[in-house]
């Protein structure tokens, strides 16, 4: 048997171990070269010290409610920073137990676990060698990611990295650097930082979480889409039991506990709250620009750089999310009877109106039928194309779902949602306390609160409390009669149930929403005059100079009418809508803080009374009634219906002292409506919203004592009919009567004629 002494001295042996000993040195050489090259800057800069100390991260800024709600945020990065402090140790130890086992021991550097990296990409060209990366290291990718080098890529970002990581131990403490990493470290679902991650997945903060929790965000960061407990729960709940398994293996969680958790589910209690999800979304876009607009004046008066998207601002609004849910319910529940209500009128005739000007246009008007017809292909042969079912993402009101369907069904789809538009603030100083501009952000980006609509009836309370300046009383009596304006083109008003005849009380008619006598009372006043006082409650000076303005006749937001009706319910005083509190800066200092600006008086008290006792006659006994019947409400409520010409728009407006509120709803196109005003008026669109939200609002025991139970200031109280039957002469009174009695000798003898003549007669 050779010996080994003879086998190395053999000339195969020999030449082996000379050139696995020469590789070695080259590699070695190799290694030296480029940690040379790296840290001279020849494959991009390494950051100095002072550098590495101003470290800071992009962080989102977070919108919260008056009731201290997180609402969403503004972010390129959705990041929060929290201190040391506020993390749960079990978060720290299920990170160091799975991540880095040795990071409280070495400097940055793990070079046993390096050593072996780089072993594998350069001598034996692995490009997926992976691990080796301390916490440290991996801090530095999150911070300053990785470039391209070919081949080299892997031991070139290694060494780099490697570099920054030992700079940063030597600036920065372990807990430092731990913290630092846990608030920028990526959990997949655009979602940034520790903070982020347990409010989104479990609703909870870092502070609060539980050990099994923790233990699944950790789990996370190997792969965030692969062990997302929502995609993959079955993966998710496999890796959390592994990081609880490396938590018991070095001694930071019992034998005992460890049996008990990973026998337990995965209790995920999502929360998306980024700004295109939450139902705070289009309230975000909303006040985005205004956001800026402050910041921007801040920078340039304190030569600042603060940006709402990096900087981590806190910014506290005036909405309340206890409202904001409450209507968002009410709003999604019932658009969603009213849509399926609407289809089963509408899908029949649109699904065979690829003929019909609607469905037609709404084909034309799609991307897919503008792509096919740029690249020259007929319109028939297009038809046919979008015809074909497909498999298609779309909206339902019970979320978004993958299914198979045409192009044209989808447009369909799309085509016959009716929207719904809330907006609700506090009258006495115009604090916004909810806004929802439609059932959807992501689908239906478009905000319908400040969408132009034809408004209709709502808008006659201004007629009336401009009748009431005039000198008019809730009990003068107006003739219910047509009356042709010639001026204007002959033209008549008609009252909506076609009644005519007696008279109204100017309570009464606003009870009943008698068009006549709105009409009338609008000409009294004078057009010019009426639109000039509807400007100085804050709607547009361009209303239209007809007589039909009485009738809702003009186009206008409801973010106008709002503002108009917040007079209204404010005793004649105007204050502006706002929707920021304050905001502040991460290190605590306020940038800005609203001041309530002195209101201005518009109308005297007294009128706003008597349109209040007015308005609250058309909820007792009038077109808002079933707010008392079908919801019943018990609160002092003054309100007004509104419905638009082919009940295209329904509407309602509704206030107490406290609270002001104002639905719209309708389809975004006003040719898709219901074909009866029993199901189009404002009454069965929009006000159902409205109840609904205030109903959750009376049965919440700390929002009635805020927003419902205080009565009007001062209440105005007319006891006075609504309506006069129209009175008859006595002369026509008595023409009727022996008109009636001769008729009643008709087929009588002529004997019994002459005696009752004779009888009549004496």
């Amino acid at each position: 048997m050779l010996s080994i002494k003879r086998i190395i001295k053999t000339p195969i042996v020999k030449k082996l171990l000379i050139a696995t000993g020469g590789l070695f040195l080259a590699s070695i050489l190799s290694l030296f070269g480029f940690y040379y090259a790296v840290a001279n800057g020849s494959f991009g800069n390494i950051p100095n010290d002072e550098e590495l100390l101003e470290i800071r991260n992009f962080q989102g800024s977070s919108i919260f409610s008056s009731d201290k709600q997180l609402l969403g945020r503004y972010f390129i990065e959705n990041r929060s920073n929290v201190s040391f402090s506020d993390i749960a140790p079990h978060i720290i130890t299920a990170l160091i137990s799975t991540e880095d086992t040795r990071f409280y021991k070495h400097k940055g550097i793990d070079q046993r676990s390096l050593m072996r990296v780089l072993f594998k990409t350069i001598i034996l060209r692995q490009k997926n060698a992976g691990g080796g990366s301390t916490i440290s290291q991996q801090l530095v990718k999150n911070l300053y990611g990785r470039q391209n080098h070919g081949w080299l890529t892997m031991p070139i970002t290694k060494i780099k990295e490697a570099i920054i990581a030992n700079k940063l131990n030597h600036l920065y403490t372990k807990n430092e650097i731990v913290t630092l990493y846990l608030n920028t470290v990526s959990f997949g679902e655009d979602t940034y930082g520790i903070e982020t991650a347990c409010e989104r997945f479990f609703s909870t903060t870092p502070q609060e979480i539980k050990i099994e929790e923790a233990a699944v965000l950790i789990g996370m960061l190997k792969a965030p889409t692969t062990y997302n407990p929502r995609l993959n729960p079955n993966k998710a709940l496999q890796r959390r039991n592994t990081v609880l398994h490396q938590m018991t293996k070095y001694d930071h969680l019992s034998l005992s506990s460890y049996d008990s958790l990973v026998r337990s589910p995965i209790l995920l209690k999502y929360n998306r709250t980024e700004k295109d999800q939450h139902s705070s979304a289009y309230f975000m876009a909303k006040i985005k620009p205004e956001i800026e607009q402050i910041v921007d004046n801040y920078n340039t008066k304190h030569n600042e750089t603060l940006n709402i998207e990096t900087d981590g601002l806190r910014i506290n609004t005036t909405l309340d999310s206890r409202i904001q849910l409450k209507a968002q319910d009410a709003l999604t529940a019932h658009m969603k009877t009213l849509t399926f209500q609407l289809r089963n009128e509408l899908t029949k005739s649109l699904k065979n109106g690829k003929k019909s000007n609607l469905t037609f246009t709404a084909i034309k008007n799609s991307s897919r039928y503008k792509q096919l017809k740029i690249a020259h292909v007929s319109h028939d042969q297009i038809i046919e194309q979008l015809d074909q079912p497909i498999n298609t993402h779309i909206y339902t009101f019970n979320g978004y779902k993958d299914t198979l369907i045409s192009p044209i069904d989808s447009i369909i789809h799309a085509l016959t949602f009716l929207q719904a538009a809330f907006y609700a603030i506090k009258p006495s100083t115009g604090a916004v306390l909810s806004y929802i501009g439609g059932i959807d952000y992501v689908r239906f980006p478009y905000d319908r609160v400040q969408a132009n609509r034809q408004v209709g009836s709502i808008f006659k309370p201004f007629i009336y409390t401009k009748a009431l300046i005039d000198g008019h009383q809730p009990c003068d009596r107006i003739k219910n009669e047509k009356i042709e304006y010639t001026q204007f083109n002959n033209w008549t008003p008609r009252n909506s149930d076609g009644n005519y005849g007696g008279k109204y009380t100017l309570k009464g008619a606003l009870t009943n929403s008698v068009n006549t006598v709105s009409v009338q009372l609008l000409m009294e006043s004078g057009i010019r005059p009426t639109a000039n006082f509807c400007t100085s409650l804050g709607l547009t000076d361009s209303l239209p100079h007809v007589p039909s303005l009485a009738l809702g006749v003009a186009t206008l937001p409801l973010s106008s009418i709002i503002e108009a009706y917040q007079v209204l319910a404010n005793n004649g005083n105007k204050v502006a809508p706002y929707s920021i509190q304050s905001i502040i800066t991460a290190n605590g200092d306020t940038i800005y803080k609203h001041n309530v600006a002195k209101p201005t008086n518009i109308i005297e008290s007294d009128i706003t009374d008597q349109l209040a006792h007015m308005l609250q006659s058309v909820v007792d006994s009038g077109t808002a009634q079933r707010l008392r019947g079908k919801y019943a409400l018990t609160s002092t409520i003054a309100g007004k219906t509104g419905t638009t010409q082919n009940h295209a728009d329904g509407w309602f407006i509704g206030y107490t002292p406290d609270f002001l509120a104002g639905v719209w709803s309708g389809a975004d196109n006003p040719a898709i409506r219901f074909s009866s005003i029993r199901e189009g008026q404002g009454a069965n669109m929009a006000l159902p919203i409205w109840a609904m939200t205030f109903s959750s609002i009376e049965s919440d025991a700390s929002l009635s004592t805020a927003y419902n139970t205080t009565p009007f200031n001062n209440f105005y109280y007319a006891d006075c009919d609504l309506y006069y039957p129209e009175k008859k002469n006595f002369i026509t009174k008595l023409f009727k009567r022996r008109h009636s009695k001769r008729n009643k000798t008709d087929g009588l003898s002529a004997k019994k004629k002459k005696q009752r003549r004779t009888r009549n007669k004496k």
